[in-house]
C-alpha cells in the first residue's frame, strides 16, 4: 500500500490524466466527513467546488451506499453520475433486479417488524429502509458491540437470507446476488467508454472495488489499514480536497 501523493502515487495519477478516466468516489468518510448522525453529511464548500471543476475536465462519479435520492440532495449537481445502495441502484441496472431487491427488502421488513423490532428499539438500533437494501445504524446506542451481536443474530434469521456488509458503526443487508460497487464501477465504465478509473473509499464497504483484478483501476484507501486490497492510501479524509487539487491540475 502507497501513500497516493507520494512520489509514486503522483506519478500513478499523471498517467491516469492522458487516457480516458472515470474519476469515482465514496460520499461517506471519502467525500464528506463522518459525522455523528447520518442526516448532517455534506460537501465542504472548497470540495464542493473542486468536484465540479474535475467535472469539467474529466468523468465523475460517486458511488455510495446511500440511496440515490439521499445523494442527489447532498451532491447537488457536483458530480453528474450517481451510484446508490452499494451498487445495486444505478442506469447500470436492469429494472427488473432493483425490482426484485425492493420485494426482498419489503419482507424482510415485515419479519423484522414481527419478530425484532422491539429489541432493536431496546438496542438503540435505527433501521434505514433504502428501498433496495436496509442499514441497521448503532452508532448512537451506548452498547455497540451488544447492538451489533443483535443486528447479526437478526440478520442470520432473515429469509432469504441476505448478504451482510459491515461499516463503521453500521450493517447493510443486501439481497444476494445483486451487482456490488465493483460491478456497478465496471459497468459505468463500459457505458461511458472509460478505459481506466480511479476509486477512493473508506472502509469495508469498498473492497468489493479494491479487490477487482484490474490493473487498469487504481484504488484507494482512506486511512492506512492491513489487510486491504487498496493500492494505494491517503491518511486521512481531509487530504481528498489536495487530491481533487491536484487532479484538476493533472
Amino acid at each position: 500500500m502507497q501513500y497516493l501523493l507520494g512520489e509514486r502515487g503522483r506519478r500513478q495519477l499523471d498517467l491516469l490524466a492522458g487516457t480516458p478516466t472515470l474519476y469515482a468516489f465514496d460520499f461517506d468518510g471519502t467525500l464528506a466527513k463522518i459525522v455523528p448522525h447520518r442526516q448532517d453529511a455534506r460537501l465542504t464548500r472548497s470540495i464542493r467546488e473542486e468536484l465540479i471543476e474535475l467535472g469539467t475536465r474529466a468523468v465523475t462519479a460517486v458511488v455510495s451506499g446511500r440511496s440515490v435520492a439521499d445523494l442527489q440532495a447532498r451532491v447537488a449537481g457536483a458530480a453528474p453520475y450517481l451510484i446508490g445502495n452499494h451498487g445495486l441502484e444505478g442506469p447500470h441496472v436492469a429494472p427488473q433486479v432493483m425490482r426484485r431487491a425492493r420485494e426482498i427488502c419489503d419482507v424482510w421488513k415485515r419479519q423484522i417488524e414481527n419478530g425484532f423490532g422491539a429489541e432493536l428499539a431496546r438496542a438503540e438500533v435505527s433501521v434505514e429502509d433504502k428501498t433496495y437494501s436496509l442499514a441497521f445504524h448503532y452508532r448512537a446506542s451506548g452498547r455497540k458491540s451488544e447492538a451489533r451481536g443483535l443486528v447479526c443474530t437478526m440478520l442470520a434469521e432473515l429469509r432469504p437470507l441476505p448478504r451482510t456488509l459491515p461499516g463503521r458503526n453500521i450493517v447493510n443487508a443486501i439481497p444476494v446476488g445483486a451487482p456490488h460497487k465493483g460491478v456497478a464501477l465496471l459497468e459505468l465504465m463500459l457505458q461511458l467508454n472509460c478505459t481506466a478509473a480511479l476509486y477512493v473509499g473508506d472502509d469495508e464497504t469498498d473492497e468489493d472495488v479494491f479487490s477487482l483484478p484490474a490493473p487498469r483501476i487504481v484504488t484507494v484507501r482512506i486511512g492506512k489499514k492491513e489487510p486491504s486490497a487498496a493500492k494505494f492510501f491517503l491518511e486521512r479524509q481531509s487530504e481528498i480536497t489536495a487530491l481533487l487539487r491536484y487532479l484538476v491540475r493533472a
